[in-house]
């Protein structure tokens, strides 16, 4: 019975298409659009794909591009729509519904419009949000249709982040701490629980400092309400140099329900890969393993003759070489990790 019952659910929700969140701005709206003409090349078989994209200051230039690329997806059989909703000034919208000062170090404001997702989209009762620093490079209707097991959200473990920031989030270090580049949003029972106010009234009696931004608040508000997501859903694509057996040195935790299996799978064939890492794909001189496949994406977008960052040379070298020494010696990478916290990310 309960298998019939999961079948029916997931066959209602492939028959009303798939309801896709991004939230961005101009900034890292070329970045989206190759994310996004990665989801719609891997997913040409989906009758419906709904992309509703949290704009903070994305140009109407910008706008009527990325449209018209989601509309030449469009087929008799599939429909492709793309709208953006206006989340105006982040940051002075949480000034004025928290009463304080919000700091997000070093992210961007744009980034915790996910949080208000549920509440801005009203009509849809699932939402599975992608960031934009990311490639869909498989089909999404398995993670879509994913039973959350009465669970408010499904993301993926983060086994590599520091302590001290699940102790500031108000967890313990036994608990997992979920990265939220990836998350499957219960919509309709994050605006039953009123989540996006309970965020708020957490930011409001915290510091207002987080030192990654709405994945902090998500991880505090949703403790005990977030179903472990398969990492081959959002797979960090810093972990490409890591071992299994060194995560869960780093957090036990992250050897249960069939993670092992799940992370090879993940490191042979991720479905969703996310560039979590400074070793990104569009930073001139990088040695990221998927630069060739975000190459081949962007030239699909009208921002393919975008140049890269420059300036980084020698950095992305560096950077490399950490991740080498990563595959070689994961101790020398905790240590270089714990030295950049305390240098960069516990002052920003």
């Amino acid at each position: 019975m309960a298998a019939a019952v999961r079948d029916t659910a997931e066959a209602e929700i492939k028959a009303i298409g798939m309801d896709i969140v991004y939230n961005c701005d101009e900034k890292f709206i070329g970045y989206a659009a190759v994310s996004i003409v990665s989801l719609l090349e891997n997913n040409r078989e989906e009758p419906d794909i709904h992309i509703h994209i949290l704009s903070n200051g994305i140009s109407s230039a910008s706008m009527e591009r990325l449209s018209a690329m989601a509309a030449s997806y469009e087929a008799e059989d599939r429909r492709r729509s793309l709208s953006f909703l206006d989340i105006g000034d982040m940051e002075e919208m949480l000034r004025q519904r928290t009463g304080t000062e919000v700091s997000v170090g070093r992210f961007s404001y744009t980034a915790l419009g996910r949080i208000f997702a549920s509440e801005l989209i009203k009509e849809v009762s699932r939402l599975l949000y992608i960031d934009s620093d990311t490639l869909v490079l498989g089909g999404l209707s398995e993670l879509y249709g994913l039973s959350l097991s009465g669970c408010l959200a499904a993301m993926a473990i983060e086994p590599t982040i520091y302590s001290e920031v699940k102790i500031a989030a108000g967890l313990s270090e036994e608990e997992p701490y979920f990265n939220s580049g990836v998350i499957l949003m219960d919509a309709e029972g994050l605006r039953r629980e009123h989540m996006a106010e309970k965020a708020v009234s957490y930011i409001r009696s915290s510091s207002g400092s987080f030192s990654f931004a709405d994945q902090d608040i998500l991880n505090h508000v949703l403790r005990g309400r977030v179903k472990v997501m398969p990492q081959r859903f959002n797979f960090f694509s810093g972990y490409y140099y890591r071992s299994y057996e060194s995560l869960i040195r780093l957090y036990p935790g992250f050897s249960e329900g069939g993670a092992k299996e799940d992370f090879k799978a993940a490191k042979k064939r991720p479905v969703i890969v996310h560039f979590a890492g400074d070793e990104r794909p569009w930073i001139e001189g990088n040695f990221c393993p998927y630069r060739r496949k975000y190459r081949s994406y962007k030239a699909l977008t009208p921002w393919r003759d975008e140049p890269d960052i420059k300036g980084r040379r020698a950095y992305m070298l560096f950077y490399h070489m950490v991740n080498l020494a990563t595959a070689m010696a994961p101790g020398l990478r905790e240590l270089i990790s714990k030295a950049y916290y305390q240098m960069k990310v516990r002052k920003s």
